[in-house]
């Protein structure tokens, strides 16, 4: 029987059993493995660790993308830094007033195989006229001239260690550079990685360098089953965010409304709960330093 096994945070380690492999090689950037599981359907691995899985994408994805989109009354030019599954574009361009989608990813290769074996998540995106996909390196884009984004939401490989080559896709010189790509009162959002209460230093150093770029940053969290963990997320945002606690359901579930938007996967209650972490982990990140 194959088998697909990673560690998840320490000490811990995860193993999934391989019906199919659909395919699987490298990059000019990475490995990749997309394999189907009994439990979780179609699932995708970058070097060695899971990034999607058929059955609970569209939680990830949802959690990701609406909070910053409906905490902004009027999202129309969107950039999403990484999300070569095309899953993300998908959720963005669910909001009607969204005229423009610039998705940057560095892997071309990753793209299209994602455009290749993940079809029932992107086809429909991919296909849609608003969506531009760049394959390039996203902090040389940054540097170039160019109009600005309502939302930015970064869709890019988990950050661990300060000393890992990712920790460029979550550092000050990235934010310093999207700051002058950004609309008065844009909403930045990032995954910020599986958190448990005694494991929240990678979340806290993506939330603390937020918070040096910003004036105001939030943490949220939802559950995703093929992750088994509390997977975390952070928006930030010159303009008006919730308080440490706040649950904002009355805006989300208002401009979900107006907007015609439906939730399948989560909904604008839960993403609105959302914010509300758990006291043990979010009194952690509220320590010197995070």
């Amino acid at each position: 029987m194959l088998s697909f096994g990673q560690h998840s945070e320490d000490g811990d380690w995860v193993e999934h059993r391989v019906d199919t492999v659909i395919a699987a090689g490298e990059t000019d950037y990475q490995s990749y493995l997309f394999f189907r599981s009994p439990v979780h359907g179609v699932c995708v691995a970058l070097d060695g660790d899971i990034q999607s899985c058929a059955e609970d994408e569209a939680i990830y994805h949802e959690a990701l993308v609406h909070p910053a989109m409906l905490l902004h009354p009027d999202p129309r030019r969107v950039l999403i830094m990484g999300g070569g599954e095309g899953a993300t574009a998908r959720e963005v361009l669910r909001h009607p007033g969204v005229g423009e989608v610039v998705m940057v990813d560095i892997d071309r290769r990753f793209v299209e195989l994602c455009g290749e074996h993940l079809a029932s998540w992107n086809a429909e995106a991919f296909a849609d006229p608003r969506l531009t996909v760049l394959c390039r390196d996203i902090n040389e884009y940054l540097c170039e001239p160019g109009p600005g984004f309502d939302v930015v939401i970064g869709d890019l490989v988990d950050f661990s260690d300060p000393a890992d080559p990712a920790a460029a896709l979550y550092s000050d010189p990235l934010y310093a550079r999207l700051r002058p790509r950004l609309e008065p009162g844009a909403v930045v959002a990032t995954q910020a990685g599986g958190v448990t209460t005694s494991r929240t230093a990678a979340h806290a150093h993506v939330r603390a360098t937020l918070r040096r770029a910003f004036a105001g940053v939030a943490s949220y969290g939802v559950v995703v089953p093929s992750f088994y963990h509390l997977w975390s997320y952070v928006v930030a945002s010159d303009g008006p965010l919730p308080a440490a606690g706040e649950l904002p359901l009355e805006r989300f579930s208002h401009r979900a409304a107006e907007r015609g938007l439906s939730l399948p996967a989560t909904g604008a209650v839960h993403l609105a709960t959302a914010f509300s972490l758990p006291a043990a982990i979010a009194d952690s990140l509220d320590q010197p330093g995070s």
